[in-house]
C-alpha cells in the first residue's frame, strides 16, 4: 500500500509538472498593421550617395600624395629613409563582385630606416621618437579615416632587420608618460 501511495504521488507530480501555466494560452497575432498610410519615398539621392547593397571586405588604399609628403618629411630623419602612407578600411563590394566604394577607417604610416646596430635600443628609440615627430605632422583630422592608425617601422641592419608595429595612440601615450630612448623603444616593441 505504501508503494502504491508513493507511486501515485510521483505520477501526480510528474503529470502536473508537464502542465505549466501559459503553455496552453493561444499565441498572439503578430501581424503588423501600420497606424498610418505608408507613403513611398520619391526623392532619389544623388548618385554619389545612392544606396547599394554591399558585402564588406578589409582593404588598403594607397595614398600617393600623402605618401610623397610623408617621404619628404621622413628624409629629414634619415636621407636614405623611405616609406609610404596608406588608408585602411573596407571595400563595399556589390553582388557582381565590383568594388563600389572604399570606406577608410584610418591612415597607417610605414617607414624603413638603415641602422648599423639592431641591439642599440637607445639609438633605435631616438629614431622612433623622430619618426613619431614626423607622423604628428599629419594629424588624424587631415588624413583619411576617423580614427588614428598604426605606425610601422622597419630597421634594416647590415645582416638582419627589426620591425615595430604599434598604434598612434600607444605612441602618444608613451611620449606623454615621458618615455624616451630605450624605454620608448621597449614600450612600443611590446605592442
Amino acid at each position: 500500500m505504501r508503494n502504491l501511495f508513493k507511486t501515485s504521488v510521483l505520477l501526480l507530480f510528474l503529470f502536473s509538472a508537464c502542465n505549466f501555466p501559459g503553455l496552453t494560452e493561444p499565441v498572439p497575432d503578430l501581424t503588423f498593421v501600420p497606424d498610418t498610410e505608408v507613403v513611398p519615398v520619391t526623392d532619389t539621392p544623388p548618385p554619389d550617395q545612392a544606396f547599394s547593397e554591399c558585402g564588406y571586405a578589409w582593404a588598403r588604399e594607397p595614398l600617393d600624395e600623402l605618401s610623397n609628403r610623408f617621404v619628404e618629411a621622413i628624409k629629414g630623419v634619415q636621407p636614405q629613409a623611405h616609406g609610404f602612407a596608406e588608408a585602411y578600411g573596407e571595400n563595399c563590394i556589390n553582388n557582381q563582385g565590383e568594388v563600389v566604394r572604399f570606406l577608410a577607417m584610418e591612415t597607417d604610416f610605414h617607414v624603413t630606416l638603415q641602422v648599423q646596430d639592431l641591439e642599440d635600443k637607445a639609438a633605435l628609440g631616438d629614431l622612433v621618437e623622430q619618426v613619431l615627430g614626423v607622423v604628428s605632422q599629419f594629424p588624424v583630422e587631415e588624413t583619411p579615416g576617423p580614427q588614428p592608425g598604426y605606425v610601422g617601422i622597419t630597421f634594416e641592419g647590415p645582416e638582419d632587420e627589426l620591425r615595430l608595429w604599434f598604434t598612434q595612440r600607444d605612441a602618444e601615450d608613451a611620449l606623454e608618460n615621458g618615455m624616451r630612448g630605450v624605454e620608448l623603444f621597449n614600450a612600443l616593441q611590446s605592442k
